[in-house]
């Protein structure tokens, strides 16, 4: 029971102190911020750097204060390999693919979902505003869910039930429960959890959310138009496959370094 209580006290600061310092950055932002030029209107995206420039500080600060622990250690911020780091980028190149295909399905664009807000709202951004929400910002995301909520759960649940856990607790987070929006964060977040505990570094995650939001922005941009849905069904179905080879290729890597990690895969 010991164990439960830390756990869960561990993630509800985790998850308080994400939406208490969340909710006062955009009410800042929208407030007083965003009404002063159009430039902030076309780069809302402005919002979500403040939230991570001083979100990632005070979790670190809340950690050592309460618990005396590294959040950086917690999180595995652990060297990998070029193999394993050109593995990563791969799912993620897939991941970012996959997206830009299904973004253009017409369903999908329609008034029925809200993807084509989402997909909008994070394209719409200036180069240097995106790549610094890109680095800056899957730094903060991949360490607050896969670093610290994910192992909070490892160290409860089986490892399985953990990962399930997360990608839903990463859809209702960022989606607040609208399903379809919901599902696509959750099946992301189960497939970048993957690669965290098979490569045991956060940086692995990290790299395949840059290769794939990266990749969404510049096809957003300069991308093909498409709304042939068989042309869009075959390029989902080769960025799926893509997504399968780079983590059978990460297992198979995991599976080679497992005498290295054994201590960590349980």
């Amino acid at each position: 029971m010991r164990r439960w209580g830390m756990a869960l006290g561990r993630i509800a600061l985790i998850i308080g102190i994400y939406f208490a310092w969340f909710f006062t950055v955009n009410k800042l932002f929208f407030d007083y911020i965003y009404p002063l030029s159009t430039w902030f209107q076309q780069n809302t995206l402005v919002v979500i750097i403040l939230n991570d420039i001083i979100g990632l500080p005070l979790m670190y600060i809340a950690f050592r204060l309460i618990y005396k622990q590294s959040l950086f250690k917690e999180a595995r911020f652990h060297r990998m390999d070029s193999k394993a780091v050109s593995i990563a980028l791969l799912v993620g190149i897939g991941a970012g693919l996959f997206t830009f295909a299904f973004s253009q399905l017409p369903v999908i664009q329609s008034d029925q979902y809200k993807f084509r807000e989402l997909f909008d709202y994070l394209n719409r951004a200036e180069w240097y505003v995106f790549l610094v929400f890109l680095l800056l910002g899957n730094i903060y995301k991949e360490t607050l869910f896969r670093g610290m909520l994910l192992n909070e759960f490892r160290r409860v649940l089986p490892l399985a039930v953990a990962i399930i856990l997360q990608g839903v607790l990463y859809g209702v987070l960022f989606f607040f429960l609208d399903i379809p929006l919901t599902l696509y964060g959750f099946l992301g977040a189960v497939i970048f959890a993957i690669l965290y505990v098979w490569f045991d570094s956060i940086w692995a995650p990290i790299a395949a959310q840059v290769a794939c939001q990266g990749l969404q922005y510049i096809l957003w941009h300069h991308g093909p138009k498409i709304s042939n849905v068989d042309v869009l069904g075959v390029i989902m179905a080769i960025s799926a496959l893509i997504i399968g080879c780079g983590l059978y290729w990460a297992n198979h890597h995991r599976r080679k370094t497992l005498p290295r990690h054994q201590g960590v895969q349980a």
